[in-house]
């Protein structure tokens, strides 16, 4: 039997919708919201944490202005707590930049709770630099010990390099990372693509545009108020790039080696994680409205797609959404990282259970997700497990793309809340967004989100961006308390960061537990690279067995809990 796509997707649609309302009718769902033992208190204004971003949106509707917001947790200063970048917008791409209004804030943590903003002698504003913010990636590529930012722009990068005083240079030049070709540039992740012990770039553009394109292709009513953002339909694809670390502070293109120039897309998140365990990371691409993208790594910075035959590609009903940011982990603790993705209200969050033999299965409804999801649009988003016991959460920031979407779409919203989906431990995860609390139903127009223990007790924080507004900083009062570990991890004969590092984490009770170091999440965003675990209520651990981008194994026996761990690669 012939089925009509077309009406297949209607179908799938109309169910979730019709799953989604009859269940916020029936008292005490989990689409109402399960009740939580916890809230989530917005404690940026007693932090000094002050950041507000500003689009300078514009009657154009130029796409780049409703995209960016976004925000790294990075240590820059090595002082054991980490700190808070975030990216501003830009009056024009095409000028330099030189109001402070649109300069980019860095935040160093006090280690008391509070951050003092070190942006000027840091030398991060990107006073001086044309080009429209956009993505945030970290990371040590030279492995001298100091975290390093690369910034994305519709326009050239930004490489500024960790001189570890303090203060950063602009390397944009010598590393020949600007990418100038294409400007349209989205997110950004660093990997050790060919396991050389040097971190190599990979980075997603998003579509062909130009000003041009914006005066030739009107969207929306030609009335007052009523031109609205384009779809990305109206673009050309492009396909993304990998820059390789030469070792020397300079990278080199290699997409096309790298077979990258072969598969085009409008990349909006990416992610990494060794989906095949093979100790190679690959990389997975959400797409805006065209399918997405698994680049499995074929060693020597070679890749190959097979979103197609792995069961990426689309969702169960084949449907093309507006695929934002993705995360590339395990929530069912089984070994082998699973995806997760957000998109646009009636499109349905996407999760993907990866089920081995380098396949996956989309669980959105079986999880309920797909209920959860129905009616809201989300950006940024990570797997962590926010209440440490054992299982990792979702955490997803809301808010449509279109600042206008009323106008056209009745049942869509611009400004949402976040989202927090609780894993149960049975596959299936819960809506708790309800009973967080009050500041954690604050509206906006949400996008980046990072994640880290700022104050190291073992509670992980989130810090999120709302275009033209202040920023929001989440931390947990109340609930049980749980055990917990933090792992930093420093490689020697594998990049510093040990980025790519996996870990096996097995407790007295039998259970195990799986993680990778990364720092890329969601869109344009980068949190801790210190890999967290919650650990129920067992004290210690049985054995840590870490697997080493180089190959080297070490396992380590008998750890107690509650601490932050500092774990250096051995030499074999």
């Amino acid at each position: 039997m012939r089925h009509n796509p077309a009406s297949c997707v209607a179908i799938m649609i109309a169910i979730a919708m019709l799953v989604f309302f009859l269940s916020i009718r029936v008292p005490g769902t989990a689409a109402q919201g399960a009740a939580a033992s916890f809230t989530l208190e917005n404690v940026a204004a007693a932090a000094k944490l002050d950041f507000r971003q500003i689009n300078f949106a514009t009657e154009m509707k130029y796409p780049f202005e409703t995209m960016g917001g976004a925000v790294a947790a990075l240590d820059y200063d090595n002082n054991g707590f980490v700190d808070l970048f975030f990216l501003n917008g830009s009056p024009s791409p095409e000028h330099l930049r030189t109001d402070p209004a649109c300069f980019n804030r860095l935040y160093k943590n006090n280690g008391n709770g509070t951050f003092s903003d070190v942006t000027e002698p840091a030398g991060l504003t990107g006073r001086g630099i044309k080009g429209y913010p956009q993505g945030i990636a970290t990371g040590d590529y030279d492995n001298d010990g100091f975290v390093d930012i690369f910034v994305t722009n519709y326009g050239d990068n930004v490489l500024y390099h960790n001189n570890g005083d303090g203060t950063f240079t602009d390397a944009t030049a010598r590393a020949g990372v600007g990418m100038s070709r294409h400007p349209f540039k989205a997110s950004a992740a660093w990997l050790d693509a060919d396991n050389d012990g040097f971190l190599d770039l990979f980075v997603t553009h998003y579509f062909q545009w130009t000003f041009q394109n914006n005066s030739d292709d009107y969207c929306g009513e030609r009335k007052p108020g009523r031109r609205t953002y384009c779809t990305p339909d109206v673009f050309k694809p492009l396909p993304n790039v990998l820059l390789r670390n030469n070792g020397d502070g300079t990278f080199t293109d290699v997409s096309e080696k790298a077979g990258l120039n072969i598969s085009l897309g409008k990349g909006m998140g990416v992610a990494i994680a060794d989906y095949d365990s093979d100790g190679r990371m690959d990389v997975f691409v959400t797409n805006d409205k065209m399918p997405n993208f698994l680049y499995r790594n074929e060693g020597g910075c070679v890749f190959k797609e097979l979103a197609l035959s792995s069961g990426v590609y689309a969702n169960e009903s084949a449907t093309m959404v507006s695929g934002m940011g993705c995360d590339f982990n395990d929530f069912n603790n089984d070994g082998l990282p699973d995806i997760f993705y957000a998109d646009l209200s009636g499109e349905l969050f996407t999760l993907f259970v990866n089920e081995g033999k380098g396949t996956f299965f989309d669980v959105t409804f079986p999880s309920g997700l797909g209920s959860h999801s129905a009616a809201h649009s989300g950006w940024s988003n990570k797997f962590f497990d926010l209440d440490n016991d054992c299982w990792k959460d979702i955490f997803v920031t809301g808010s449509h793309v279109v600042d206008n979407i009323e106008l056209f779409n009745a049942s869509a919203r611009y400004k949402e809340q976040c989202f927090l989906y609780r894993n149960l431990g049975n596959g299936k995860y819960e809506d708790i967004s309800a009973s967080l609390g009050a500041d954690f139903k604050t509206s906006g127009a949400f996008r980046g989100l990072a994640v880290a223990d700022l104050d190291n007790d073992g509670s992980l924080e989130a810090a999120v961006v709302r275009l033209n507004d202040s920023a929001l900083l989440f931390r947990k009062k109340g609930g049980r308390a749980h055990h917990w570990l933090i792992l930093q991890l420093r490689g020697t004969r594998s990049n510093r960061d040990a980025i790519g590092a996996r870990i096996e984490l097995t407790l007295p009770s039998g259970s195990k537990q799986y993680q990778h170091v990364t720092t890329a999440n969601g869109i344009y965003s980068a949190s801790d690279k210190r890999v967290h675990f919650g650990l129920g209520q067992e004290a210690s651990l049985k054995s840590l067995e870490i697997r080493w981008p180089s190959g080297i194994r070490q396992t380590l026996e008998n750890i107690q809990a509650d601490r932050v761990l500092s774990i250096v690669e051995p030499e074999k």
